[in-house]
């Protein structure tokens, strides 16, 4: 039984860095301190949110369903849809392969991201 749970986790992606996933995705345009000053962010209208007060913008409690929302399919927020930043959701699924693979690696890369930034709040 031990081999068998062994190799069922081994067989498993790991759960990828939010912090990576950030730095890599989101940075150019929020900044790698998250403050919404990205080296692309002088060019946006309207510019990145400084993503270090989602908790404080939202009455002190990090909103994790409304992130993961916003993360995956934009949040209904014109930036997100057709402006520069990508649905990720729906990127992160293209590059995992789509169909089920491809749905697990976005699930697993918005909830990295989600929770890195809760991490990240003042």
């Amino acid at each position: 039984m031990l081999t068998f749970l062994s190799l069922a986790q081994a067989t498993q992606p790991a759960m990828p860095s939010g912090e990576r996933l950030f730095q890599n995705r989101c940075a150019s345009c929020h900044g790698a301190d998250a403050t919404g000053n990205g080296p692309a962010a002088a060019g946006m209208t309207p510019p990145p949110t400084d993503l270090t007060g989602i908790s404080a913008r939202a009455g002190g409690t990090f909103p994790a369903a409304r992130i993961v929302e916003v993360i995956t399919f934009g949040g209904k927020i014109a930036a997100h849809g057709s402006g520069p930043m990508p649905i990720w959701g729906k990127v992160f699924s293209v590059e995992g392969g789509s169909g089920k693979i491809g749905a697990a690696t976005s699930r697993r890369n918005v909830i990295a991201l989600k929770r890195y930034l809760e991490t990240i709040q003042k």
